[in-house]
Parts: C-alpha cells; sequence; structure tokens
C-alpha cells in the first residue's frame, strides 16, 4: 500500500515503486486519507448565514475528495504502466489513523510513505505521519526521500 498527500513527496514514491520490477501478481493500493472540512462554531451568526457556511465548506469538501480521487487514480495507472496491478482508494477522516485501517483491512504487507522532510520546528509543531507510521504500523514501512 502506497500512502500519498499530494506531495511532491508522495509521487516520488509512487515512481520509487514504478521502477521496481513488481513480484508474481504484484498488488498495490493506492491511499489518500483527505481530512474532512469542519466548520468553526458560529452560534451567534444568523441562521441564513451558518447554511451559507455549511454549503461552502460541504463544497470545498466534495472539491478535495475530487482532486485526491483523480491523484490516486493517476498514482495507480502509473503503477499500472510499469506492470503493477495497482487501484486507488480514498478515505475521510484522519490520516494516520485512517491508514493504518487500511493497512489492517487490506491486509497489506508493507506501506510506502513519501518523507515530507519538514525541519525541526514543523515537526515539532505538526508531527509526521511517516514517524507516527514507523511506530505504529502493524507491517513494515519504506519511507521514500
Amino acid at each position: 500500500m502506497v500512502g500519498l498527500d499530494g506531495s511532491a513527496h508522495a509521487r516520488r514514491a509512487v515512481a520509487f515503486l514504478s521502477r521496481l520490477t513488481p513480484p508474481r501478481a504484484g498488488r498495490v493500493l493506492c491511499v489518500r486519507v483527505v481530512e474532512p472540512v469542519r466548520m468553526p462554531s458560529a452560534p451567534l451568526l444568523p441562521a441564513s448565514m451558518r447554511a451559507q457556511l455549511a454549503g461552502q465548506a460541504a463544497a470545498l469538501g466534495r472539491s478535495r475528495m475530487a482532486v485526491a480521487q483523480r491523484q490516486v487514480d493517476a498514482a495507480a495507472a502509473k503503477l499500472e504502466k510499469s506492470g503493477w496491478r495497482a487501484r486507488g482508494l480514498v478515505r475521510s477522516g484522519v490520516p494516520l489513523a485512517q491508514l493504518l485501517a487500511t493497512v489492517r483491512g487490506a491486509r497489506a504487507d508493507l506501506l510506502v510513505l513519501g518523507a515530507r522532510g519538514a525541519g525541526a520546528v514543523t515537526h515539532f509543531l505538526l508531527g509526521s505521519v511517516a514517524e507516527a507510521a514507523l511506530k505504529h504500523a502493524p507491517v513494515e514501512v519504506l519511507i521514500v526521500k
């Protein structure tokens, strides 16, 4: 399974896999997790304005899911061209939790992720899905730089 996030690092992970000779019946599941768009609490706004904001948030969420679908389809197509059997899957939720749940559900034997290379401050503030996957994944994790 390869985890995608729309970054150049994730595209490098797909390119790395595409250069490998797939094992007999080799399969890859390309997964992109999109965090849901959350509206801030706005109880003092008029109901009509809250409804308009909710509609815009829903439209943004649909747009992000469509972009994610195009990305997993492109990754799967690239891998298919190089001999892998590949398919894409878009999920919604917290990235690490969804990736690990998908690894378990798909019975994957390897999780491939791109390294973001975040600086120390960014890493401290935001954490790292790749680092957390190394610690918590039920399978081997390959980080591609």
